[in-house]
């Protein structure tokens, strides 16, 4: 079993770039009339501009990119209706914007993609499951949802994370054959070269190696009284991004509390509230503020920042901000090639239902 474990994991140690990158994110600005969608932006963490990658009449929700970043996929679903029940890509370099799959029943989570293959959480009313699209539709594995963040798809997209049970992660290859179990280990994240899995045990956050299968390390969490999980790993696994619940955790849209661990010196600190984070190199750890109203016309609509802060100084620094939301950002190679026509994105269908 452990030679089939390692088999799994060697596939997953494609890195991610160290910097420069891209990120991805959602970004809906508002207007005083008519309807606004939220569209794919991109952030290079170089000269921190911002430029919009879509600009279609339809919602883009967790847009996450392939490594070579020649595809992005997205969620969306019907306006006005919250329920993500398409799954889409969006190429870049053509913006072309093509429909894969639809879904009727919603899906829960994107965790990402190849070029060819997508990888998505779903509940199908009975049980939360694993699926991949590939031009056609399978279903890998049953997930435990207890925690916020079951399933993490490895950096190179070759090998899932999956929390099976409340306090077990099963190795899943992009095929849907299992591997070992990583007992006492939940909401795991990938570390950027794919060697090694940050997980909570409790109110422990542990760090795996995947080669060895040795623990490098194991942090208690004692900044607050409700269970942490790892949002973010950075290159050398010598930092990690970690969150526990914050203000506003009964609400539509929660936000969480994040610190970084300097995992040599098992040292906690304090970044922020925020919707989500990663860490971003170059620019430290990147937080979508909490929403907040603000007046757009007539009416009001819940706006957000994101902010860039550092980790040292703790200074915020606003990345993406004005009469807008901003969500879910993702980190993005840098080789990213964008068309520099300004027409609308192509639409083409090819829908495949479940």
């Amino acid at each position: 079993m452990r030679k089939h474990f390692l088999s799994l994991v060697f596939l997953a140690v494609a890195p991610l770039p160290a910097s420069p990158a891209n990120v991805v994110f959602g970004r809906r600005v508002y207007a005083a009339s008519g309807r606004t969608y939220q569209q794919i932006w991109r952030l290079d963490t170089t000269t921190r501009k911002t430029a919009p990658l879509t600009s279609s009449a339809r919602r883009h929700v967790q847009p996450s990119c392939s490594p070579d970043a020649q595809r992005i996929w997205f969620l969306s679903g019907a306006f006005g209706d919250e329920l993500n029940t398409e799954l889409w890509w969006f190429d870049p370099r053509t913006k072309e914007e093509k429909l894969a799959l639809t879904f009727k029943s919603g899906i829960s989570r994107l965790l990402g993609g190849s070029g060819t293959q997508a990888f998505f959480t779903a509940y199908d009313g009975q049980e939360t499951n694993l699926y991949s699209w590939n031009g056609s539709l399978k279903k890998l594995i049953a997930i435990d949802a207890s925690s916020d963040n079951p399933a993490a798809l490895s950096p190179d997209t070759r090998t899932l994370a999956v929390q099976t049970e409340p306090d077990s992660v099963t190795m899943v290859d992009a095929t849907g054959a299992h591997g070992r179990k990583v007992a006492h280990c939940a909401a795991p994240a990938w570390s950027p070269d794919g060697r090694m899995l940050a997980c909570a045990a409790g109110r422990v956050i542990r760090l795996v190696n995947l080669t060895t299968g040795i623990e490098e390390s194991r942090t208690e969490f004692l900044e607050r009284s409700t269970p942490p999980s790892v949002a973010a790993i950075s290159p050398g696994s010598k930092e990690l991004l970690v969150k526990t619940v914050g203000a506003s955790s009964n609400s539509t849209s929660p936000q969480s509390d994040y610190w970084t661990l300097d995992v040599a010196h098992a040292k906690w600190t304090f970044m922020g509230s925020g919707q989500s984070g990663i860490l971003a190199p170059g620019l430290g750890v990147l937080l979508i503020t909490p929403r907040d109203l603000a007046s757009v016309g007539s009416r009001r609509d819940w706006v957000s920042q994101m902010l860039a802060v550092d980790p040292v100084t703790h200074a915020q620094t606003p990345i993406a901000e004005g009469t807008a939301s901003n969500v879910e950002p993702s980190l993005c190679s840098p080789n990213m090639h964008v068309s520099s026509h300004t027409n609308a994105p192509r639409k083409k269908h090819s829908p495949r239902r479940r």
